[in-house]
Formats: C-alpha cells, sequence, structure tokens
C-alpha cells in the first residue's frame, strides 16, 4: 500500500478517546474549540507553550466520541517528519496508547497505523496526495493543520483542497487551523470560521543576550564560543541554531576543539535527515548535559528536553525562485523576527532560561518580520504540477490564502510541457499521472520514469534518491557524488524501486547514461562552455553559470546543471554532469530546431548570415547561408544602422550639406521643417531607405541616401529649400562659395576683397537670419568675423585695412571698400 494511501474500507475505529488534565493552556479553550467545530471550521492562534500541538487533536477526536461517532479519523499535519514522530509520539502518550494503534503517523516512506488509529499525524504533502487521490476523504472526519504559520506550499494546498472537497463533496468534513502569526483573521475569513481563539502560551522568563554579529566565514568559531559561555553560565543544556548540515558539522567540530575536562557534554546534531532513532534520543534527553547543534527544524513543532539556553547563530537557509531567470537559489540569509522569537522561545519550555544572539539590537530593528510564503517564493514547478493534477491549472477556483502569480504558474507549466508531464492545456499527460504516483519533485519523477523506459531505472532511481534529499552536502560533480555515495543510497532506491513496480536498483556500470536521463530532466538547463571564459557556460534558457575553472567539470564542452543558486550577478553550479554534444543531442533532440540567422556584427560592422542549430539560447553548429531572407536582412541592416549609426550609409559632401540645412531649417521654424536628425531618421527608417533592395553591407553603401531623405519633403519643401537655406551665395567678385550650418548657424567664409561695394548684409532663412560672414585673407586665413557687414566697413575696416596691406601689399586695399 502506497504510504500516502489509507484502506479506509478495513478501518474499524471504536476506541475513546479520554483526555486527563495536563495543565496546558488550551485546556481552558477546550469547551469554545468544540463549540467552534461543531460549526465546521475553527483557527487557534496559540502562544509558544499553550499544548496546541499535543491537545487539540485529542480535543477534535474526543468530540466526535461525544456525538457518537468513533468511527470518524483526525488527520494532523505537520510541516516536518521529525515532528510527524515527535506530535505522534506525544498523542498517543497523552492517549496512554503505543504508536500505531489509537494515534498512528504517516511519513513518506513509513506509515503507523492500524484499524484501531483514530488520530493520524502525517506530513502536509501527504496530506496534498491523499485528498489529490481521493477528495471525498472516506472515514475522516476532520483535518487539523498544525504550524500552519510556517506557510510551506503543502500547507497552502492541502488546506485549499480541503476547503474545496468540503465545499464539493464533504460538507461535514470538520478543518481546524493553527497559527502563532497576525494571519489568523485572514485564515478564519478563508475557511469560513466565526472567531479566533487566542491561547497564551505557557513559557519562563528568557533573558535575552546580544553579541556582535560574526562574519559568515567564523559563523562556526563565533558559535562555538556563545555556546562555551552560556554551558558555563546556565546549568541545562542547550540549544544551537545553524543554518545548515554543513554549518552543524563544523559548529560541532568548533565546540568540541574548545571542551575541556572539566566539561562532560554530549554533542548532538539534529536536522531534517537525523536517523529516526538519533531523533528519538534527543527528544527523550540524556543523562549528560548535552548541546544540541540543529536547524530550523527545531524552531517549532517539537520540544527538546532539558534546553536551558538557546544559541541564535542569527541565520535561515532557504530556497527562493527567480521566474524571470527561471533559476532557484539557497539562500542564507538573517533570520526573521518570528523565527528570532520563535528559537528564544525555546529556552523557557521548561523554566527560565537565557538566549545568546548574535547580532546587534540595532541589527533586529532591520530583521524581517516573517519570510514570504513558499507559494509566492518557492519553485513554482511543483504547485504548478498540483495544480494540474488538481484540475485548475491557473488555481482560479481553489480557495488559497495566497495566489501563486501567473507569470510564475507560466513558468511551471513551460516546464512541465517540456518534460511531457501535461499538455498545451495544462492537463497531466498519462507520464503525468504515473510521475504524480512516486511524490517526488516533477523533474525528479520526469528523470526515474525516462530511466525505466531506457533500462536505467536503478541509476535513475539512486540518482532521484539522492537529489531528493537536500541535507547531502553539496558538490558541483553531480556523478563523483553520487559514485562516492552509491552505497548510503540503498534503502531510499529500495523504496523508490517498490512505488515504481521495479526491483532493479542499478550497478555503478550504469553512471555513463547519467548525462543522459539529467538531460532529460533538465532540457532547459543544458550549458554550453564560453570558450573564451573558462568555467563560464550559456544555459540554453539564456543564463550564465559558472564553475570554479580548476574543477574537473571546467573543461567539459556541455553541462546539465541540476541545480545552480540562481544568484543574479554570478549564478553558481552546485549540481551538474559534464556531457558530450551527441548526448545533447539524443537527449534534447526533439528541442533542437534550425534557424536562418543573419545578424549586424558590431565588431567589425559586417552582415552575418549563417544556419544556426540552436538549443534554446545556445548554439550547437553554425554554417554559411548563402542566399539570406530578405526581410532578415532588412531586419538585420536595420538594427546594424541603429547600432552603429547613420554614418554607415553613403553621405557625401552633397548629402552633409543638405542634412546640416535641414537640421537648421527645422531649429528656425520647427512648425514647417520636420525633424530630419539622427534619431528622428533612425525612427523612421522603412519610411525613407528602401533596405529591401540590400543584400549586403556594400548594396547599403550604394544607396543614394541623399535622395532618400529629402524624398521624406513634401515637392514645395524641397523647392523652398535652396531659396531658404541656400547651398552657397554669389560674392560680388569671384565665384560662389558655400555656406556652412553644421554649427547651428549660418556661416559664409569669403575673401574680404570680393566683397567690396557691398554694403547690404546678406541674410538666409524664413526669419532673413544675417549670415555670419568669416572675412578671409588673401592666403584665406580668417582676419575677422561679423554678422553686420555695413558696420564693419564703417568701423573696424581701417584697421584690418592697415594690417593687410603690410602683410599683403600687393593687393589693393581701397580707402573706400564701397566705391565703384
Amino acid at each position: 500500500m502506497s504510504p500516502c494511501q489509507c484502506d479506509t474500507d478495513t478501518v474499524s475505529r471504536s476506541s475513546r478517546i479520554d483526555v486527563a488534565p495536563t495543565g496546558l493552556p488550551v485546556e481552558a479553550a477546550r469547551a469554545e474549540i468544540e463549540h467552534e467545530l461543531a460549526h465546521g471550521s475553527v483557527v487557534i492562534r496559540a502562544e509558544p507553550g499553550a499544548g496546541k500541538s499535543s491537545l487539540v487533536p485529542l480535543f477534535v477526536a474526543s468530540s466526535f466520541d461525544d456525538l457518537g461517532d468513533p468511527t470518524s479519523s483526525v488527520i494532523v499535519t505537520e510541516p516536518r517528519r521529525l515532528a510527524v514522530r515527535a506530535t505522534a509520539a506525544r498523542l498517543a502518550e497523552l492517549a496512554g496508547s503505543r504508536v500505531g494503534d489509537v494515534v498512528g503517523f504517516t511519513v513518506r516512506g513509513e506509515r503507523k497505523v492500524s484499524n484501531t488509529t483514530r488520530i493520524e499525524v502525517v506530513t502536509e504533502a501527504v496530506l496534498t496526495n491523499r485528498i489529490q487521490t481521493d477528495p471525498d476523504l472516506p472515514g475522516v472526519g476532520a483535518i487539523v493543520f498544525d504550524e500552519f504559520h510556517e506557510r510551506h506550499l503543502h500547507s497552502d494546498l492541502g488546506l485549499a483542497m480541503s476547503l474545496e472537497a468540503r465545499e464539493a463533496l464533504r460538507p461535514d468534513l470538520r478543518l481546524v487551523v493553527m497559527s502563532a502569526t497576525l494571519e489568523a483573521e485572514r485564515l478564519r475569513d478563508l475557511v469560513g470560521g466565526r472567531t479566533v481563539i487566542d491561547v497564551p502560551g505557557r513559557t519562563f522568563p528568557v533573558e535575552t543576550v546580544y553579541r556582535t554579529r560574526p562574519d559568515r566565514r567564523r559563523l562556526a568559531d563565533a558559535v562555538a564560543d556563545a555556546t562555551l559561555t552560556a554551558l558555563d553560565e546556565v546549568d541545562g543544556d542547550v540549544l544551537v541554531f545553524v543554518p545548515g548540515r554543513r554549518e552543524i558539522d563544523d559548529t560541532l567540530r568548533a565546540i568540541d576543539r574548545r571542551l575541556t575536562s572539566r566539561h562532560s557534554i554530549e554533542l548532538l546534531g539534529l536536522h531534517g535527515s537525523t536517523s529516526v532513532d538519533a531523533q528519538r534520543s534527543i527528544l527523550r534527553g540524556g543523562a549528560r548535559r548535552r548541546v544540541v547543534v540543529a536547524t530550523a527544524v527545531a524552531e517549532t513543532s517539537i520540544t527538546v528536553p532539558g534546553i536551558e539556553a538557546v544559541v541564535d547563530g542569527g541565520l535561515l537557509r532557504r530556497s527562493r525562485f527567480d521566474a524571470a531567470t527561471g533559476l532557484g537559489r539557497l539562500e542564507t540569509g538573517h533570520a526573521t523576527v518570528f523565527a528570532a522569537d520563535q528559537r528564544r522561545g525555546r529556552a523557557g519550555r521548561l523554566g527560565p532560561g537565557r538566549c545568546y544572539r548574535l547580532w546587534a539590537p540595532d541589527d533586529h530593528r532591520h530583521l524581517d518580520v516573517a519570510a514570504p510564503p513558499e507559494i509566492v517564493d518557492g519553485d513554482p514547478l511543483p504547485v504548478a504540477f498540483e495544480l494540474a493534477r488538481w484540475g485548475d491549472p491557473w488555481a482560479d477556483d481553489l480557495p488559497l490564502l495566497d495566489h501563486p502569480g501567473r507569470q510564475r504558474l507560466q513558468a511551471g507549466q513551460r516546464v512541465l510541457e517540456l518534460l511531457g508531464l501535461t499538455d498545451s492545456s495544462g492537463r497531466l499527460t498519462p507520464a503525468g499521472e504515473q510521475a504524480a504516483s512516486l511524490g517526488l519533485h516533477p523533474r525528479l519523477a520526469a528523470l526515474t520514469l525516462t530511466a525505466a523506459a531506457t533500462g536505467q531505472t536503478g541509476l535513475g532511481l539512486r540518482t532521484a534518491a539522492l537529489l531528493d534529499d537536500d541535507s547531502w552536502p553539496q558538490r558541483p560533480d553531480l556523478g563523483a557524488e553520487l559514485e562516492q555515495r552509491w552505497g548510503t543510497l540503498s534503502r531510499t532506491t529500495e523504496r523508490l524501486a517498490r512505488r515504481l513496480g521495479s526491483n532493479d536498483t542499478g550497478s555503478r556500470a550504469g553512471l555513463a547514461e547519467l548525462g543522459f536521463l539529467l538531460a532529460k530532466a533538465w532540457p532547459d538547463r543544458i550549458a554550453i562552455a564560453r570558450p573564451d571564459r573558462p568555467g563560464r557556460f550559456l544555459l540554453n534558457i539564456g543564463r550564465e553559470v559558472e564553475v570554479d575553472p580548476a574543477d574537473p567539470l571546467a573543461a567539459a564542452a556541455f553541462l546539465v546543471v541540476a541545480d545552480a543558486d540562481g544568484d543574479p550577478r554570478s549564478a553558481r553550479v552546485r549540481r551538474a554532469v559534464g556531457v558530450d554534444r551527441s548526448t545533447v543531442l539524443e537527449a534534447a533532440g526533439d528541442h533542437v530546431e534550425w534557424i536562418d540567422h543573419v545578424e549586424w556584427d558590431q565588431r567589425d560592422d559586417t552582415l552575418r548570415a549563417e544556419r544556426r542549430q540552436r538549443l534554446g539560447s545556445i548554439v550547437l553548429h553554425r554554417q554559411p547561408l548563402d542566399r539570406p531572407p530578405v526581410d532578415a536582412v532588412r531586419g538585420a541592416l536595420r538594427d546594424g544602422l541603429r547600432s552603429s549609426g547613420l554614418d554607415l550609409l553613403r553621405w557625401g559632401e552633397r548629402g552633409v550639406g543638405v542634412r546640416s540645412r535641414l537640421a537648421w531649417l527645422h531649429d528656425e521654424d520647427p512648425e514647417q521643417w520636420p525633424d530630419l536628425g539622427d534619431d528622428a531618421l533612425l525612427g523612421r527608417l522603412d519610411e525613407w531607405l528602401d533596405l529591401g533592395r540590400c543584400r549586403s553591407v556594400a548594396d547599403l553603401r550604394r544607396l543614394d541616401a541623399t535622395e532618400a531623405v529629402l524624398s521624406l519633403l513634401p515637392w514645395e519643401q524641397r523647392r523652398r529649400l535652396d531659396e531658404l537655406a541656400p547651398p552657397t551665395l554669389d560674392p560680388p567678385k569671384g565665384r560662389p562659395q558655400p555656406i556652412r550650418y553644421e554649427s547651428g548657424r549660418p556661416v559664409w567664409s569669403v575673401r574680404l576683397q570680393h566683397l567690396f561695394g557691398l554694403d547690404e548684409h546678406p541674410t538666409v532663412g524664413p526669419h532673413r537670419t544675417p549670415l555670419t560672414i568669416e572675412l578671409l585673407s588673401p592666403a584665406n586665413r580668417p582676419t575677422q568675423i561679423t554678422t553686420d557687414l555695413p558696420g564693419f566697413w564703417r568701423g573696424s575696416y581701417r584697421a584690418v585695412r592697415a594690417d593687410l596691406r603690410g602683410r599683403y601689399p600687393k593687393h589693393p586695399w581701397p580707402e573706400d571698400p564701397l566705391a565703384p
């Protein structure tokens, strides 16, 4: 029987549940809880130490006894397997039975229930899968959602699916949601509750001691120092919080180095993959003083006995996903206020305690209040998969507390379709239905199904087992890691094999096929090496990732990246395997396409036309394209002009002059004369430049750009162009001289001698703008600039004349320049 299914048809529950007094605060709220439960929904906001996890499930089960319905079972959800076992043990103790009798539990791979089980404690994912399998939930009278404030994906989905199942199939289903946050009012409105029941906690005073925040590279040493201080200042056990399994190992070693003969301390680590026997030992207590170094698993849901002091390293590790890049990252950041308060409260469960925080009071004021829900911040692939199973791919009808967002669902659905688990409408395919039965992340399920179809079942199962356990210290080379941990994966592999209906657990000889299997499960994470940048790879989704250039993976031609940290500045590969081109083509051949590609190469202002074999954003092969499509050429030339500018065109002296005259006229009279500057012309390329005639850069440069620009002017404006902004002007003597408009003012350079006799200053333009006349010597050197020629003759001409007569005595310099 699958661990996520319950054979309720054969269950006969008749054991009455009696709850003996415990003195826990929640007992005072029992009557109110049972009264509200009779109306269908209860929302409980309880402080630490209230006893909600220990007693509320018993109250709910007992209420069915009072109604004469001892066969209805109660499902209790917990966020982690460790909490499931601990809660089941506590409930069984209070119910006066063994685990597996009145109280049982189910986690992935392990189930202890019987035909007398009235309360079943499960992980949130187990409940989601059970509702997906049979939304009618036969035999279940109530569901208790414990620690809902953690807002894991399956807590949100499980509650929403339960609400929809109650609405459509099970109006008698009762729901209890227990949370420790201020979101209780939102939950009440969501579940249709009438009120929020507040339950005080039972905690003792905890003194908070702040210390200097350490550099993260010295976290283990700083935490160890604080732990030794705690051991000296309190008599009981010490609970230490660090972000992950690697930090647990480092911290335990650092503490061990500091212990002396006067200490008789047992050092223990507690994380999600701690063995069941070790978990039980930690939760039972010990004869000697203990230091328990734990991850966030010890924040809520469980009570470690004997704890009198907490050392909080101040860090929290969680998964975040960037839908824009398609990459997730395991982010280590500062703990939230909520997490810090939960950790602090662990020191006051059994008596007065002390909490050592490795940050300053000023730092505390800048912490985030709480982490965002996983459904809006985590990997969108599992939520998209569960919604596809539920038949509501866009969550249009599902009553979720927070919607995952359309962009994130689109990202998840694209990958699901790529993996063949859903069709274009977002519904599960037959392969998707089979994947759902495996209880794995959709990618790992797809990998397992591919392995089974290609005769590599054992390899696929071991790979899935390794990647499904995020507690292992990771190394970039997944193949080397898999070979190293091959034997330790046997138990999980056997469990997955039973689900798949196989007895193939694989052999190391099949490791050569690992790259192919990963490429089938991560077809969007195939990366090609950047030859110009050692250790850098371009993913086919368009992002770059990197490995240490000294790592053997850096020499691979291609990688399949199973995990990367998603850092937008420099995404580091956490797990990958090197593959060759033939493996890429074999695994991802359906997604490879040949594309005629024409682009402008800015490095040398040339047109590049190629046939490219592409897999997403990476190019697998190139070959010259002899006859590129006209539209593609036009587009590339358009891009070239916009990136390199209009100087690519052939203008010549006339063209430069025409454009400068038009620019000046626009400045003088913008209502009558259009803007034909570079930006304006680049924005209207298709209106004036016939790029359809061009098949090359040479063709582009043969175009008459000047006439093309003039074609934008109506006939009347073309006629008046020379009239209002003449290109040249005739002086009284000599040849016509050009007028320059480039500077934004018309400048006419002419020999002074050629203007003798001219007593009226020449003007141009619609407003009769005076020319700026640059008066030249016989050697064509500037001697004077004027915008008032008559004034020049009557003023400074005498001084200029004296100077020029001395330098050019052979030229005539009349005293009266206006004389005939």
